[in-house]
């Protein structure tokens, strides 16, 4: 351990706070990875979808949701489930539009 004059400790405490504060914000970035990548049960599944336990045993039966089954038991992971929820997402009339008018001038292109 390196000894410091009293003139230093400013400075070193300064450096010390700075690499604290790199370190605690990785920490908060590791901590919100692993909690997004946590199993979760039934309840809480059905919390996230806004979904009934009748309704989401309905679906993991029809297999319309992302599950995993282990036993009798049933998880999900809160990331698929955010995914799932966003793959369904319909275009709107406008995005349909802005589609099919360059799909047409590609088509355009293609004939000339």
């Amino acid at each position: 351990m390196k000894n410091y004059t009293f003139e230093q400790l400013p400075n070193v405490l300064a450096r010390m706070e700075e690499k604290l504060d790199k370190i605690e914000a990785l920490l908060e970035i590791y901590q919100k990875d692993l909690a997004e990548n946590d199993f979760i049960g039934a309840k809480e599944a059905g919390g996230i979808l806004k979904f009934t336990l009748p309704t989401l045993y309905t679906k993991v039966c029809k297999r319309e949701v992302p599950f995993y089954k282990q036993g009798n038991r049933l998880y999900f992971s809160k990331l698929e489930l955010l995914k799932w929820i966003q793959d369904g997402k319909k275009k709107s009339l406008h995005e349909i539009n802005s589609s099919a008018i360059e799909i047409t001038k590609k088509m355009g292109k293609r004939n000339r």
